[in-house]
């Protein structure tokens, strides 16, 4: 039976590649697609959600722009680590054909409470900042009922972070939204940025991939201008992909229940997350993953595309 999902997004090339493949795997109904700023502002965020959604997706799948900044307001620092437009060097997204369901009087809020309330049990995965789900937790509590679990990537196990040197970007972004998440006491999930790193692609994989038919060739065009500023320029992260991974193919996962405390302060460590063991718990950290078994899953997720 399908997982159905809520993918909240800020693309972002590793936004992107993990659309990509929550569209292509059997083991998802993608119900709601929300947009957050975060790597790059609002609107070419959505702009590119809108791209790959219409270009990557056999379905009608809704896209719902969303928060326009964090919960308190502050200026998200950038990090500009995923090209000029947010696609890589290569895709410039400008305009697109399909639109957003926005109107005057509904909101990412209205749609993810329409949503959940619509096909329950929904896993509702946060790839970018938490801004978008914690706006719409705090209008409409309800919308917990509702959810199934929440999964949130973000985090460092080890406390170095892409941002600054305490913390991941996306709890750097907005940690008092992230809190809110944590506080629903529903079953939470934390892909941290150690298993994105360790998960990593290399050029002859994006080069094979790329003979792939048009999906692999996007996907190798995405990753063109693409850098961690953790890992060596001729390695590609896969942050987001290993997050809707870990729902779909859990088996290629490790796990472990935890408590987290969340630096929100305003001082340097603002966003820093520390994990430590618990044996009973709503929380579960990704501790380890299966680098060769997540590359042989999308890449035929892409041949079967091709």
């Amino acid at each position: 039976m399908k997982k159905n999902i809520i993918l909240d997004v800020d693309p972002g090339v590793d936004d992107a590649i993990s659309m990509i493949y929550s569209f292509l795997t059997t083991k998802f109904d993608v119900r709601l697609i929300c947009v957050t700023k975060g790597n790059k502002d609002l609107d070419q965020s959505t702009l590119n959600a809108l791209f790959v959604t219409e270009n990557f997706s056999k379905k009608q799948i809704p896209v719902v722009q969303g928060a326009k900044g964090p919960l308190k307001k502050k200026r998200i620092k950038k990090l500009n680590v995923h090209g000029k437009s947010g696609l890589g060097s290569k895709i410039n997204v400008t305009q697109v054909n399909s639109q957003t369901i926005n109107s005057q009087n509904y909101t990412a809020s209205e749609a993810i409470l329409d949503c959940v309330k619509k096909y329950k049990n929904i896993i509702y995965i946060c790839n970018g900042p938490c801004s978008t789900l914690a706006t719409a937790l705090n209008k409409y509590p309800q919308i917990n009922d509702y959810v199934e679990s929440y999964l949130i990537m973000g985090g460092t196990i080890k406390g170095t972070g892409s941002i600054t040197p305490y913390a991941s970007f996306n709890m750097f972004s907005d940690p008092e939204a992230a809190l809110r998440i944590i506080k629903t006491k529903k079953p939470i999930t934390f892909s941290p940025s150690e298993i994105g790193l360790a998960t990593y692609l290399d050029q002859p994989i994006l080069d094979r991939w790329s003979t792939y038919g048009t999906y692999g060739q996007v996907v190798k065009d995405l990753y063109t201008g693409y850098h961690d500023l953790l890992l060596p320029t001729d390695k590609f992260a896969t942050h987001d992909l290993c997050a809707v991974l870990s729902v779909a193919h859990p088996e290629f996962f490790e796990f472990e229940k935890v408590k987290v405390k969340l630096n929100t302060s305003d001082g340097k460590k603002r966003g820093q997350t520390i994990f430590k063991k618990k044996r009973k718990s709503n929380i579960t950290l990704i501790t380890k993953a299966d680098r060769e078994k997540i590359i042989k899953e999308f890449e035929k997720c892409l041949k079967k595309a091709k």
